[in-house]
């Protein structure tokens, strides 16, 4: 293209920014109905975007909710991480972590009855990573708090999985 000629239409729109778009029309989209009722044109559509976009993204629908599961649990870990790590009072770290870890699953469709049959072994199994993964860091933190003499007895590791699998499900609701 010759120097100063302009090209015709609108600019291109960066490959994140469109990726995002997907994502966040099909976060809105999945708040309203199930995973089940919610199809690839409702995401598009409502992304204000082409499948040929869709795909260029994403293989499937299931790809979509996985990366979705992967963006709310890689900030959750980060959050952790970083609530855990300030020198606060353990009330104020432990609040910041449960109001993290709320926030991640409030807006993502991660409640595994919510998804019912169309939660497929690759979705539970991720979902259950993240569990894992917030558990053995809660887990971490609580028992350096036991050691610390700031506990009367330390987290049993089972108690905790059952727990944050509850507070998915009420996230989630």
């Amino acid at each position: 293209e010759p120097e100063g000629a302009r090209g015709r239409g609108r600019p291109p729109i960066p490959a994140d920014v469109q990726r995002q778009r997907l994502l966040d029309a099909a976060r809105r989209a999945l708040q309203e109905s199930d995973f089940g009722s919610v199809r690839v044109s409702d995401v598009i559509r409502a992304a204000g975007m082409s499948s040929r976009s869709f795909y260029d993204y994403f293989e499937s629908k299931e790809a979509l909710l996985l990366e979705l599961i992967h963006e709310a649990g890689r900030g959750l870990v980060i959050e952790l991480d970083a609530s855990f790590a300030a020198r606060l009072p353990v009330d104020v770290r432990t609040g910041r972590a449960l109001a993290a870890y709320l926030a991640a699953f409030a807006g993502t469709p991660l409640d595994l009855e919510r998804l019912g049959e169309s939660a497929s072994a690759p979705v539970q199994k991720l979902l259950r990573h993240y569990v894992r993964e917030v558990g053995m860091r809660v887990g971490a933190e609580l028992d350096r708090e036991f050691r610390a003499g700031r506990m009367r007895r330390a987290a049993d590791p089972i108690e905790l999985e059952v727990l944050l699998l509850g507070l998915l499900g009420l996230a989630s609701s």
